[in-house]
């Protein structure tokens, strides 16, 4: 057979890649995102590691020509942030954590379910349902101090769980090979492009030419805005019974942020992985 027979055989193989479940289909998945963020500040290296573990399950609400829903409902979570003067634990089992200002929001989240719309031949996630349960379950928590005020972490949960940022989160994960292609970053960037090109099962990503991508992590009480640069980054997919049996990626990248303070950038790497149980 010759070499342009066997690459022809690949291509038609590779795209016909396609998540397939089964109605009612559930699997127990450990997903797990880790991310380290360097920066200088008044002549100090600062570094600050968090982790989160959640244990969810995926359940296959039904499929429908070349969409499915996945319904993925949050067990329980771990959380572990390390920093200079900082060691916070959560722990929705032992109830640790839970009065925590800036981790303890995640308890809240077990028990919640997320519908997925997704496509099955790329993983692009449509849309997702109950987020705004998260967000309410998330300002109920918190509430405002002064009536009428918004509370206080509507906005940095709505980056990170708002029904946008999760569909583009979702998206990251369940990517599926397609040519090389530009794709929404992932949450918490609320816009923005990557170029992601796939061999096989393993994809890298860079940025495209161009213009920086933009970010805000917040409006509210000050602006937080500035670009993302230096962004590369690799991963892989396997599947099993027509779903992810693993899923795993790493993001590094440079952020040049503007607030109230001086300009400071910082270095960053978020790692994740999804795996079957």
């Amino acid at each position: 057979m010759s070499r342009l027979a066997i690459l022809t055989l690949l291509c038609l193989a590779l795209g016909a890649v396609e998540y397939d479940p089964k109605p009612d289909q559930i699997v127990i998945y450990r997903w797990e995102t880790t991310q380290k963020a360097e920066w200088k500040s008044a002549g100090d290296d600062l570094r600050y590691d968090t982790t989160i573990a959640w244990d969810l399950a995926m359940r296959c609400v039904k499929t429908d020509g070349p969409r499915m829903t996945l319904a993925a409902t949050f067990i329980k979570v771990q959380a572990v942030h390390k920093g200079p003067g900082t060691a916070i634990r959560v722990d929705s089992a032992s109830g640790e954590g839970v009065d925590d200002p800036l981790l303890g929001h995640l308890i809240v989240l077990v028990g919640k379910v997320l519908t997925l719309d997704v496509e099955r031949a790329t993983g692009r996630v449509v849309s997702v349902s109950g987020a705004e349960e998260v967000l309410a379950a998330i300002n109920q928590r918190a509430p405002a101090a002064v009536p009428g005020d918004p509370p206080p972490l509507e906005a940095q949960a709505k980056a990170a769980y708002g029904p946008e940022a999760l569909a583009r989160l979702w998206s990251q994960i369940l990517a599926l090979p397609e040519a090389g292609t530009e794709v929404a970053l992932p949450a918490p960037f609320t816009s923005g492009t990557m170029t992601r090109t796939w061999k096989d099962l393993v994809w890298t990503v860079a940025l495209p030419e161009g213009k920086l991508p933009a970010f805000e992590l917040a409006k509210d009480p000050a602006p937080v805005r500035g670009t993302v640069s230096k962004l590369s980054g690799t991963g892989f997919l396997s599947l099993s019974a027509g779903l992810p049996a693993k899923a795993a990626g790493k993001l590094t990248f440079s952020l040049d942020i503007n607030a109230m303070t001086q300009p400071v950038t910082t270095v960053n790497e978020i790692s994740w992985s999804l795996n079957a149980r």
